[in-house]
């Protein structure tokens, strides 16, 4: 009897610490159930304390996106303004169009989509009218954020719109002289 009770105890190391099977498995489970603890709250932090889609991006006065020539009439682009994303049309007809491409309806990013000749969210299926802006089809409330667009000696510059600018006078049908 005296010899099965020494089996089931547990033996020292040379070190003279010891930790039993129990023990190590408790440490085990607690580290685990902390690491569970803060994957599952750092996207809650991080979404209670991300700043508005308003805010983000006005550290950003301006952004040069290259040569006009780059970008073919009746395409559009993303390309970051700041750190929003952000999408210009370039209309049949030459002019640029600049929108924050974040969807109005649940904040998805937009992308131009060649073949409907419009925006659109693949989300939901949310659609814009490339050249205004406006929602034409979907789940979107309301229009895109407009941007300011503008051909400065043959580069394209898309800057921030006032808060009370139209999205119809976002575009730029001439070159500005530099």
């Amino acid at each position: 009897m005296e010899d099965t009770m020494k089996s089931q105890q547990p033996e020292e190391s040379s070190s003279g610490f010891q930790i039993s099977r129990r023990r190590f498995i408790k440490v085990v489970l607690g580290f685990f159930a902390l690491l569970w603890g803060a994957v599952t709250t750092f996207p809650i932090f991080k979404y209670l304390t991300a700043t508005s889609d308003e805010t983000a991006g006005e550290e950003v006065a301006s952004v040069s996106l290259g040569s006009a020539d780059a970008i073919a009439k009746g395409t559009g682009k993303n390309f970051q303004f700041g750190h929003k994303p952000a999408i210009i049309y370039r209309d049949d007809a030459g002019d640029f169009h600049a929108f924050s491409a974040i969807c109005t309806h649940l904040g998805c990013t937009v992308q131009f989509s060649q073949e409907k000749n419009n925006i659109w969210c693949a989300c939901h299926g949310g659609q814009y009218d490339a050249a205004s802006g406006k929602n034409i089809a979907g789940p979107p409330p309301k229009p895109l954020a407009p941007l300011n667009a503008a051909v400065v000696n043959g580069e394209v510059f898309v800057s921030r719109a006032p808060a009370a600018q139209s999205t119809d006078t976002d575009k730029v049908t001439e070159e500005i002289p530099g």
